[in-house]
Formats: C-alpha cells, sequence, structure tokens
C-alpha cells in the first residue's frame, strides 16, 4: 500500500506545485502595477495549493486558536515538509526557507517563484539581504511565516531559536503570533517520528517515502491568543520560546 501511495501522491504534488506557480506566472503581469491584488493572489493560491496537497496526501488539519487578522508575523517549530503544507493551507503566508530549496530540481524554481524569500547563510550579507526583502513584504501588508529553529528537527523539543531574521520585526515594530506543529497517525500505523519527521540521519527519499507513503495522519496547528513584541531580538526569540515551551507536546 505505501509504495502505491508514494507512486500517486508524490508526482500528484509535484504537479500541484507546478500548477500553482504556473497560475502565478500568468497572474503577474494583470497584478504587475497592483500591490495590493498581487498579494491576495498569491495568497489565496499557496492557500489552496497547501490545501490540495494536504488532501492528496490523506493529512487533516485541526487548527486551535484564530489565525490572526492580515498582515502578520508569524513563527513556528518545524518538524517536516508537511509542516509547509499546513501553514501554507492555513495562511496563505510567505515562507523564509534556506537557499539549498530553490537549487531542488524543477520544484526549486517553483519554490522561488511562488514568492518564497530564500537565504543562504554561507554569505556574510544574507541575513541583512533578506531583513530588507522580509521588511519591504511586511510593508506592503504580507504575512510573513518563519521557522525559528532554522532547520527541521525531530519533534522531540524545541531547539534553540536563531533571531536575527526577528530583526525586521522589530524595527517596525510588530508584534509577533506564534503556532506550534503536532502530528498524529491512526492506530495501527507507524508514529509520525518514523514517517513524518526529517531527523538529519533520514535521506531526503527515505522522508518522503515515510510522509507520502501513510495512509491517514492528523496535523495539528495550535496558534497564540496574543502576539509578542520586544524592543531586542535577542529578547523578542527568548520570550516566543518561553512562551511556547509550556505549549509544546514532543512527538511520540
Amino acid at each position: 500500500m505505501s509504495i502505491l501511495l508514494f507512486v500517486i501522491r508524490a508526482p500528484s504534488v509535484v504537479l500541484l506545485t507546478l500548477l500553482t506557480g504556473l497560475f502565478l506566472l500568468i497572474a503577474a503581469p494583470i497584478t504587475l502595477f497592483w500591490v495590493g491584488p498581487r498579494i491576495v493572489c498569491r495568497r489565496w493560491a499557496m492557500s489552496m495549493w497547501g490545501r490540495s496537497v494536504l488532501w492528496v496526501c490523506g493529512e487533516r488539519l485541526e487548527i486551535v486558536g484564530q489565525i490572526p487578522p492580515s498582515p502578520y508575523f508569524l513563527v513556528c517549530n518545524h518538524v517536516s515538509t508537511a509542516d509547509i503544507f499546513v501553514l501554507a493551507a492555513a495562511t496563505g503566508g510567505r515562507f523564509v526557507g534556506k537557499a539549498e530549496l530553490g537549487s531542488w530540481p524543477l520544484v526549486g524554481r517553483i519554490i522561488s517563484g511562488i514568492g518564497t524569500i530564500l537565504i543562504d547563510r554561507s554569505r556574510r550579507t544574507a541575513v541583512g539581504e533578506v531583513n530588507r526583502v522580509i521588511s519591504e513584504a511586511m510593508g506592503n501588508g504580507e504575512n510573513i511565516l518563519l521557522f525559528l529553529e532554522g532547520g527541521i528537527y525531530p519533534g522531540d523539543r524545541l531547539h534553540p531559536f536563531q533571531p536575527s531574521l526577528l530583526q525586521p520585526a522589530v524595527s517596525l515594530e510588530r508584534p509577533v503570533h506564534y503556532a506550534l506543529l503536532h502530528y498524529t497517525s491512526p492506530a495501527g500505523a507507524a508514529p509520525p517520528t518514523e514517517t513524518i519527521t526529517w531527523p538529519s540521519d533520514r535521506s531526503a527519499l527515505r522522508h518522503f517515502w515515510g510522509l507520502f507513503g501513510l495512509w491517514r495522519c492528523r496535523a495539528r496547528l495550535t496558534i497564540s491568543e496574543h502576539p509578542i513584541w520586544a524592543p531586542d531580538r535577542k529578547q523578542l526569540a527568548q520570550d516566543l520560546r518561553d512562551a511556547m515551551e509550556p505549549l509544546f507536546e514532543p512527538l511520540a
């Protein structure tokens, strides 16, 4: 069954991603000189892409709390590629991700084309450049989505936060909302730690094999009621971590 699901779902997700990129490419000339409609169009396309991918992958999404009114800056823990599908479906926001995503065959070009803000941390000037892009996007009314841990982790705990990309929120005096993701598998299925998470010792093929081969799973997105702001990015990162720790539930 896992083989059949993978064979069906992997190409379906790629196709949905390509169609989303094609839609935004066609819509680009129409919204070229209108920032507001362009943002609304991209937000709608991202949300529809996320919902479609979740449906194809058999993931059921439960949202605890309320999605903040746009525009907002939202941070979240990061345990899987599935996090992107969930947050896209729930918010239609604009992600900040590693530059390596843009180098993925075929899909990487689409990831860049749909507005993902990519950062190459190997370059000393990268953080400043990305923060300028984030600030401009926030000023235009975009919803910004950031994984503060700076990478994908096993879901055993919250890993150290990277405060550098919080600077735009500090400079613009925007409060930061926070959310936590948790996954559960149905009775009799392999646990999320074996199928959904992406530990550093797990290959990309094995990760996607587990993710797309799981018959059903449930994602729970818990969103904060009250955003947090601090005049210093390191303090802001610490305050966010202190608020998220009591809500965090390790994956089984």
